[in-house]
C-alpha cells in the first residue's frame, strides 16, 4: 500500500522531487507547499529573481530556482511537474515530463492532493470572480468557516497546512487550471458560460470547453453540478452528467425561464430541462422557491442575477439555510474591477471593469452602460473578434479609445463594420495609446450625466502586469481627476 501525505487524495510518498514551472503566486505557494513536505522543489521561470515578488519564501523553504532554458541541458528528473496557470500544455518541460511518464498537475490539482476540505469550485468564461465572491459571502452571513480562493487572489495551496478541515474553500477555477486535472473533484462545481476567450492558447471552443469540462470529470453521488441552463454548450453538459452511474446531482439555473412556461427558452437539447432557480414576477426563485425581490439585489445588470442564481443554488445545496441566503444576497456590493465605480468628477461616472479581459465581457459592460458612454478598449489581444463591440457601441457610445498592442486589430474591425452598412452609426475611434491618455481625453470630452468606461475586451500584459494593475491605475486615474475638480 503507497504511503501518502497530505489530504484526501494525498502525495504519494514515492514522489520526492518535483519541478514547479512558473514563479508567479500559485507556482510559489506550490513550491512552498510541496517543501513543507520535505520534497526537493526545482523551481523555474523565464524571469530573473528580481522580477519575481515573494520568490524569497519559497527559497527560504528549500526551493531552487533555476532559469526556463537551462532545464533542457540540467532536467532534474523530477518525480512531479506542477504546472503553473501561464504555462502552455506545449512547453517543452510539460512534453518532456510527459514522455518519460512523469504526472503534470496543476496548482488546484496539488491542492486538492493536498487539502481534506470541500471545495465549492467556480468556472466560466465571465462571472466567476464576482460570483465566488458571492458565494463565500452567503457562508459568512451564515455562520460557515470559509477561505475565498483561486483566481480570485489568493492560491489555493497557499493555504495547505493552514486550513481547518471543515472550512469550505470556494475557488475560482479558469480553464488553464482545469487542464491538468486529475483526481480533483468538487463537493459542488458551478459553470457560468461559455463565449470565446483564450483562443490563443486553447485554439478551438471544443477544447476551451473540454478544459471546463473537467471540473465535473469525477464527481459522484453525493455531489452537484450547477449549470447555466441559457447557455447551450454549458446545459449540453448536463445530460451527459445526468446520465452517468453514480454521477452528480445536476441543478439547473436561468435568467430566460418563464415560470408556468412548458419549458425553459433554452436551446436543444435541453428542452425537456428545467430550472431550479430562475426569476419570476420581480423575484429570485432558489430551489423552486420565491427567495427575495430582484429589487434588493444591488449589483447592476442581468448577468449578476445569473451569477445570483449559481451562488445561491451551489450554497443552497451546501446546507446554507435561506434567511442567510436572502440576507447575503442582500447585502453583497461586488467586487473591485468588475463594473465598480471608481468615482462622479463634475458629473460623469467612471467605471472600472478592468476584469472584462474578452469581447463577451465587455458587451456585458455595455449592456449595463447602454447610453452616453465613452469606452476605453484595448490590451493585448487573446485572438479575438471585435466586431461585436463595435456593433454594440452602435446605438450609446459616444467616443471609444483604444490603448495597448490589440489597437490596430480593433480599429480594423470597428472600421469592417462601418464599411459593410449594417449599422446607422458608429462611434469616433481614437487610438490613444495609453490609459493616462484615454481617461484624460474623456475628461475633456465628457459631460454631467455621461459615463466613462474601462471595458477592455483585452488581456492586460501588454502594459500592466495584470488586470488588477491596470484597474488600479485607472481608479487613481479618477482620483487626481477627483482631486484637480475639487
Amino acid at each position: 500500500m503507497t504511503t501518502r501525505r497530505g489530504g484526501k487524495a494525498g502525495l504519494p510518498a514515492d514522489i520526492r522531487k518535483a519541478l514547479v514551472l512558473g514563479a508567479s503566486r500559485s507556482g510559489i505557494a506550490a513550491a512552498q507547499a510541496l517543501a513543507d513536505l520535505d520534497v526537493e522543489v526545482t523551481l523555474s521561470d523565464k524571469r530573473g529573481q528580481e522580477s519575481l515578488p515573494g520568490i524569497e519564501t519559497a527559497l527560504g523553504r528549500g526551493a531552487r530556482l533555476v532559469d526556463e532554458v537551462s532545464l533542457e541541458a540540467r532536467w532534474p528528473e523530477p518525480d512531479l511537474v506542477v504546472k503553473s496557470p501561464g504555462v502552455p500544455a506545449e512547453h517543452p518541460a510539460v512534453a518532456r515530463a510527459k514522455g518519460a511518464g512523469v504526472p503534470v498537475w496543476s496548482e488546484l490539482e496539488l491542492a486538492y492532493a493536498l487539502l481534506p476540505n470541500p471545495f465549492d469550485a467556480i468556472t466560466g468564461t465571465n462571472g466567476k470572480t464576482t460570483t465566488t465572491a458571492l458565494l463565500g459571502h452567503l457562508f459568512e452571513v451564515a455562520g460557515r468557516p470559509v477561505r475565498v480562493l483561486g483566481n480570485i487572489g489568493v492560491a489555493v495551496t497557499s493555504v495547505a497546512g493552514e486550513s481547518a478541515p471543515d472550512e469550505e474553500l470556494v475557488v475560482e477555477v479558469s480553464s488553464f487550471q482545469l487542464e491538468d486535472t486529475h483526481l480533483f473533484k468538487p463537493a459542488v462545481g458551478i459553470f457560468l458560460n461559455l463565449t470565446p476567450d483564450h483562443l490563443d492558447r486553447h485554439g478551438t471552443m471544443e477544447r476551451y470547453l473540454e478544459c471546463k469540462a473537467n471540473l465535473f470529470a469525477n464527481q459522484g453521488a453525493g455531489d452537484v453540478a450547477v449549470l447555466n441552463l441559457a447557455d447551450p454548450a454549458v446545459a449540453g453538459l448536463g445530460a451527459t452528467l445526468a446520465a452517468k452511474v453514480d454521477g452528480p446531482r445536476v441543478a439547473y439555473f436561468s435568467t430566460q425561464w418563464e415560470e408556468g412556461a412548458a419549458k425553459p427558452q433554452a436551446v436543444p437539447p435541453h428542452d425537456s430541462a428545467t430550472p431550479d432557480s430562475w426569476i419570476a414576477n420581480g423575484w429570485l426563485v432558489i430551489d423552486r422557491e420565491p427567495l427575495l425581490p430582484v429589487s434588493d439585489i444591488l449589483l447592476p445588470g442581468l448577468h449578476n442575477l445569473e451569477n445570483c442564481l449559481a451562488a445561491a443554488t451551489a450554497a443552497a445545496a451546501r446546507g446554507v439555510p435561506r434567511d442567510a441566503l436572502a440576507e447575503g444576497l442582500r447585502t453583497f456590493r461586488g467586487v473591485p474591477h468588475r463594473l465598480e465605480q471608481a468615482g462622479i468628477v463634475r458629473g460623469v461616472t467612471y467605471v472600472n471593469d478592468s476584469k472584462a479581459t474578452n469581447v463577451d465581457a465587455t458587451l456585458t459592460a455595455l449592456n449595463a452602460y447602454r447610453e452616453r458612454t465613452f469606452l476605453i478598449l484595448g490590451g493585448r489581444d487573446k485572438a479575438s473578434d471585435y466586431r461585436p463591440v463595435a456593433r454594440a457601441c452602435a446605438p450609446g457610445c459616444k467616443t471609444v479609445y483604444l490603448i495597448g498592442e490589440a489597437t490596430p486589430l480593433i480599429a480594423d474591425a470597428f472600421a469592417e463594420v462601418a464599411a459593410s452598412g449594417e449599422v446607422d452609426r458608429l462611434p469616433e475611434v481614437v487610438a490613444v495609446g495609453t490609459l493616462e491618455r484615454a481617461v484624460d481625453e474623456a475628461f475633456r470630452a465628457a459631460e454631467p450625466g455621461d459615463t466613462v468606461l474601462l471595458a477592455p475586451a483585452c488581456a492586460s500584459f501588454d502594459q500592466y502586469k495584470n488586470f488588477e494593475e491596470r484597474g488600479e491605475h485607472f481608479k487613481e486615474l479618477v482620483r487626481r481627476l477627483s482631486k484637480e475638480g475639487d
